[in-house]
């Protein structure tokens, strides 16, 4: 059809705009594809690992050894077995936890080398044998031995192994996982048992049957502590949260892009049909019918979207197995194998056909609707003024000013194409920044400001008398709303007259800690204020108790409800004068076998800054993808002005106008749309990030704050107009070759 010839002429004729959209569609595609892939395949892997691998439902550890695990497993339903645990300090910064090999639960994924043949033989967590230099076949001095690395492992309870659970990053320079035979530990000192439970009712809440194993242990006399549950467990829930983030996100950012491609492919396919409509009238009275038009006018978005989508493809699904190889580095998991969906290509594929498709059929049915007559009349010329410029009353301004409003507000496709543009990428490239300075600010400011002690200890048993010198004594317990069981917090008893620990309110004044504070983010997930009377249950003893709050503490020290100690153990029948840890300006001299746990705040900071390192990457690699949304969309939209204007640029030029007084007219005209978009893209992305928090809180248990940094603010706006610079730069040259005939030409049509 000759019809067709005139489509890869339309393409060359602006060849940058339409490739500036096929990117778009590109992007979208690959984006898609690259995310739904990840997360599909750490879904398959992690499921298959933890299910054939027999992830445990709780751990704890006892004052004395269960006598009959298997009558308490018939009473509870339950797989039980006892793993032995042990952390050998290899240097000041360095310690490893060697654990037994299990049979039934936690059974370890042999990812590399050989499974353990006898003793003297370790598995380890291969990040950190990469971290510390430890091959197959080297050896490794632990805890007094000499162990011969024989592979690397995977544990279905250490899949993100952090030291301590409660803490938040981990560090394989500083901590790392190994797996030796049980007869190793013959001889090691200050082992602790470790109990690992599996409900095989799997349809029941796991605190209703941890509260009945915890009263079967008790009424055999036994005293359990460090008691863990794997809803709240760190090292099993945050690769879920990973997962199920990607899933989520896999979705909205394409369709955003192919949002944007469907206006602005819209906006030139209709600007094309009006600007041909004497071509397509005359058309129409040689005998074409209103299908062959169609067709012939919708052959450009699907090419687009085809070409687009095919691309996106074929660059994504190379991607998608070394970037679950990088995901499974941090988090440990065995790579059985990874699927490249066919469905997820197509649906790439077809998604920004099926957009564009039916975006551009209907704009191109509401032209094509005009009889012949009508269209070989021509565009019909709009000077009336509409109602946005009537509200704004433009006449009032000067010239330049009022021509740039009126550029803009006389094509509201356009001018919504280019605010959502801008704002979506000024979102993207605020997002990355946000999320690093909110980290920033709760792991080191406020840690900082509200911590001034270095060191947590926390006993297995009960403790009596003074702290030593720089410490301070408390007790915690865990609880959990009575509403929601994945909510689980501490309640903290602290010493009245602590100065160690500052709590502040939201005007910065110091709060006393002779009274009950709860934590900012803990106050808003539970819809507490001060003044409430609250009611949690007990962790331990399946018991609610009622408790008065008495101030919100600005604080984002995860999420906590502090107390007096004394109030604390009476309200709970614990003995007076009782504790459970320290707090400690110094490193306090505590045999090892008397604790269930430490913690060290300089090492929190250590890896926070680890962090930093790849965190810096991502925020690089999102600023350049938004500078480069940005640029596209602006050079399209400045692209569209100019072709609208090309009669009144010649005209400009007839009248004497000048070369950097015309390129200040067009080309500055998208100004205000930009900075109302980036100013607009703050408040979208403070809300965008508190409902991102909040479902990472009700996935991992963690709760961030929306810092927004000014600095960061600032670096983004400059980002951001300096693609704008660039956009007109691009677009300079299409002004300047615009010639004074122009006006002729339309004059004599």
């Amino acid at each position: 059809m000759a019809l067709n010839k005139r489509v890869f002429r339309i393409f060359k004729e602006n060849t940058l705009r339409y490739i500036g959209v096929l990117v778009l569609i590109i992007l979208g595609s690959y984006t898609f594809i690259v995310a739904a892939g990840i997360s599909q395949n750490l879904d398959t892997l992690v499921t298959t690992f933890t299910e054939e691998h027999m992830q445990e439902d709780l751990s704890f550890s006892t004052d004395k050894a269960i006598m009959d695990s298997v009558k308490l497993e018939e009473k509870v339903d339950a797989i039980i077995e006892e793993y032995m645990s042990f952390d050998a300090t290899l240097s000041d910064s360095l310690t490893l936890r060697l654990l037994s090999e299990t049979q039934k639960l936690n059974i370890p994924a042999v990812i590399e080398g050989q499974a353990l043949s006898g003793p003297g033989e370790i598995l380890l967590d291969p990040a950190f044998a990469k971290a510390n230099g430890y091959s197959m076949g080297s050896s490794i001095s632990a805890a007094g031995k000499t162990f011969t690395v024989v592979g690397f492992v995977s544990l279905p309870h250490y899949i993100y192994p952090l030291k301590n659970v409660y803490d938040i990053l981990v560090s394989p320079d500083n901590f790392g996982i190994g797996v030796i035979k049980r007869e190793d530990f013959a001889d090691i000192d200050k082992v602790v048992g470790i109990y690992s439970v599996r409900f095989n009712d799997r349809t029941q809440s796991i605190n209703k049957q941890a509260a009945g194993l915890r009263k079967l242990l008790h009424e055999e006399g036994i005293k359990e502590s460090e008691w863990i549950d794997i809803m709240n467990n760190k090292r099993a829930r945050m690769a879920w949260a990973s997962i199920t983030g990607l899933k989520t996100m896999s979705i909205p950012l394409p369709a955003a892009m192919f949002l944007l491609c469907c206006l602005i492919i819209g906006i030139m396919i209709w600007r094309m049909i009006r600007h041909e409509s004497v071509i397509i009238g005359t058309l129409y009275a040689q005998g074409y019918r209103r299908r062959e038009l169609m067709r012939h006018y919708m052959a450009i978005p699907l090419l687009l979207a085809i070409a687009g989508g095919v691309i996106g493809s074929v660059l994504a699904l190379p991607s998608i197995a070394p970037s679950v190889m990088a995901m499974v580095s941090y988090y440990n998991v065995p790579v059985t194998h990874i699927d490249l969906s066919v469905w997820n290509a197509l649906i790439g594929i077809l998604t920004p056909v099926l957009f564009l498709s039916i975006s551009s059929y209907l704009v191109i049915r509401s032209e094509l609707k005009r009889s012949p007559a009508e269209l070989m009349k021509g565009e019909k010329q709009k000077n009336g003024v509409n109602i946005i410029e009537r509200i704004f009353k433009l006449e009032r301004l000067k010239f330049s000013t009022k021509f740039k409003l009126r550029e803009q507000l006389r094509s509201i496709p356009r001018l919504l194409f280019l605010f959502l543009g801008v704002t979506s990428a000024s979102v993207l490239m605020l997002l990355g920044f946000t999320i690093m300075n909110s980290m920033d600010y709760v792991f080191k400011n406020s840690i900082s400001d509200t911590y001034q002690f270095e060191y947590e200890y926390v006993f297995k048993n009960t403790q009596f008398g003074e702290a030593s010198e720089g410490a301070d004594i408390f007790s915690a317990g865990k609880f959990y709303s009575e509403n929601n069981e994945g909510i689980e917090f501490y309640i903290t008893g602290v010493e009245p007259g602590s100065t160690i620990l500052t709590l502040r309110d939201i005007k910065g004044n110091p709060l006393p800690n002779d009274q009950t504070n709860i934590t900012k983010p803990l106050a808003e997930r539970l819809g507490i204020k001060a003044g409430d009377n609250v009611s949690f249950i007990n962790k331990q003893d399946g018991k609610s108790y009622t408790f008065h709050i008495d101030a919100v503490a600005d604080s984002y020290v995860e999420q906590f409800i502090f107390m007096p100690i004394n109030e604390f153990n009476t309200q709970l029948g614990f003995p007076e004068n009782s504790y459970t840890g320290l707090w400690s300006t110094k490193k306090l001299d505590i045999p090892d076998e008397q604790l269930s746990g430490t913690k060290s705040l300089s090492e929190t900071a250590n890896a926070i800054d680890e962090l930093f390192g790849p965190m810096i990457s991502m925020v690089m690699v999102m600023t350049l993808i938004a500078c480069a949304v940005g640029l596209i969309i602006i050079y399209l939209v400045t692209s569209l002005i100019i072709e609208e204007n090309k009669n009144t640029i010649s005209l400009f030029k007839i009248f004497g106008y000048r070369r950097r007084e015309i390129q200040s007219l067009i080309l500055n005209s998208s100004t205000f749309v930009i900075l109302t978009g980036f100013i607009i893209s703050i408040p979208v992305m403070a809300a965008s990030m508190s409902v991102m928090y909040g479902y990472l809180g009700s996935m991992i248990n963690l709760v961030l704050p929306t810092i927004i940094n000014p600095l960061y603010v600032f670096v983004c706006f400059v980002a951001i107009m300096l693609t704008y610079q660039l956009s007109k730069l691009l677009c300079t040259k299409k002004v300047n070759a615009v010639s004074m005939s122009e006006a002729l030409k339309a004059g004599t049509e």
